[in-house]
């Protein structure tokens, strides 16, 4: 039974490091700052960066469910005063924003059924550290070495599997956008996601790596009477 609640807050935590570190990066207003420098998205929409800065604020209040719509936002763009997204942007936010929800409630869920399965492991008086050090170790080891391999195919064409991505999650077209007329391809252009994606990619690699070798130094260093009592 030890071994089922174990894995089971190993994958738990596992959902967390996964889902975490694509919130983080998405709501990480200095990555924004940087990637629009470092790709001139202000001369490519024709905007103030402090006007652009603030119609990303007000975009990913939207996807934290801080504001109802983004219909009503209005920017100065090459000069004029005009709504800053269009009819189809709107449409695919909505389907994005469904996306985040999920997310957090991944996130939300996996964090407090950990927190219910470890009390559940004090209650029957396991060996606590022993056994999450062991699950916890294999599960993410395993994860990492599948996540190298599809890192691996998507680096080789990252459109096409950003393409992929997208007829996976969406079941319409409204992700399809023209950058002659949407501002928001040109806000997050491909590189953009590409940046991200590396962003994402290392949180989770580190806070994997943390937690695996924190777990072999305790597996290795522990009281060898322990796992006698295991």
């Amino acid at each position: 039974m030890r071994w089922v609640m174990g894995y089971s807050i190993a994958l738990c935590l596992l959902l967390i490091i996964v889902s975490q570190s694509i919130i983080f990066p998405t709501f990480f207003m200095p990555f924004y700052r940087w990637q629009y420098q470092r790709l001139d998205v202000a001369d490519t929409v024709q905007m103030e960066t402090d006007e652009l800065m603030r119609v990303t604020v007000e975009l990913l209040d939207y996807m934290r469910n801080r504001r109802d719509s983004i219909a009503d936002i209005r920017a100065v763009v090459a000069g004029e005063e005009r709504w800053f997204f269009s009819e189809i942007e709107i449409k695919h936010m909505v389907d994005v924003l469904h996306l985040y929800d999920i997310a957090f409630m991944i996130r939300n869920v996996a964090f407090f059924l950990m927190l219910g399965l470890i009390f559940g492991m004090v209650l029957f008086k396991y060996k606590i550290l022993f056994v999450l050090s062991r699950c916890c170790r294999e599960v993410l080891a395993g994860f990492l070495l599948l996540a190298a391999l599809l890192a691996v195919v998507i680096a080789i064409n990252f459109e096409r599997a950003f393409d992929i991505f997208h007829r996976i999650f969406f079941n319409n077209d409204y992700w399809i956008l023209d950058p002659r007329v949407d501002l928001l391809i040109n806000m997050v252009p491909i590189y953009f996601f590409t940046h991200i994606s590396i962003f994402i990619a290392a949180l989770i690699l580190a806070s994997s790596l943390i937690i695996i070798i924190a777990a072999t130094l305790y597996l290795r260093y522990m009281p060898r009477t322990w796992f006698n009592q295991s």
